[in-house]
């Protein structure tokens, strides 16, 4: 996939190594690109990376709606994967990912690449079996889009419903970050069903 990351942090790296590495064309978006230098990825700017045909909003949670609003435009029409969180307690009662999708009304937000840590964004298997990646969203060729780099990261993706689903993975991602304290951040969620597990 044309994959465009916004965001130079440890998610939006991790990301960026591991979905070149799985083969696909990968930039990284950042406010100023001749400072940043990941290897084997192209750093642009943010509007670049948003021009791509998927984009992962690998964003801090204080600037993640305002740069949705701003680049709306060119997120218009596309899966938008928003990564963020925030923590420790949400700012509103609607989720993070709905506030993105909000500010950028034609864009088809899903909410992906939140509930476990950068550390294992690239090496999702713990004690044998794949993390669990939960993805939600209302359009259904986006979710299957975040889900196939999910799986391409080695990842079992799980769609969890539509964009409403989003508020239980930030609470989620919150109940990660509380149980990385005790354990490390080796830890990650794994989701166990019966046959396909759906009713």
């Amino acid at each position: 996939m044309d994959v465009g990351i916004l965001g130079t942090g440890s998610v939006g790296t991790a990301l960026a190594t591991g979905l070149a590495a799985a083969g696909h064309d990968v930039v990284v978006g950042s406010r100023d690109p001749a400072s940043n230098r990941i290897e084997g990825v192209t750093v642009v700017s943010q509007r670049a990376a948003a021009e791509r045909g998927v984009v992962v909003l690998a964003l801090p949670a204080g600037v993640v709606v305002d740069v949705a609003r701003e680049l709306r435009d060119a997120l218009a029409g596309k899966p938008v994967l928003d990564a963020a969180n925030e923590y420790p307690t949400a700012r509103g009662d609607d989720s993070l990912a709905e506030r993105v999708a909000d500010a950028a009304p034609e864009a088809r937000v899903v909410k992906a690449f939140n509930t476990i840590g950068a550390n294992r964004m690239t090496d999702p298997v713990v004690a044998g079996d794949p993390a669990t990646m939960f993805v939600a969203g209302d359009d259904a060729d986006a979710v299957a889009a975040a889900e196939t780099l999910a799986a391409d990261l080695g990842f079992d993706p799980v769609a969890a419903g539509d964009l409403t689903a989003a508020v239980h993975l930030e609470h989620l991602a919150r109940f990660w970050i509380h149980l990385s304290r005790e354990y490390g951040r080796d830890v990650a969620v794994r989701f166990l069903r019966e046959g396909d597990g759906r009713t």
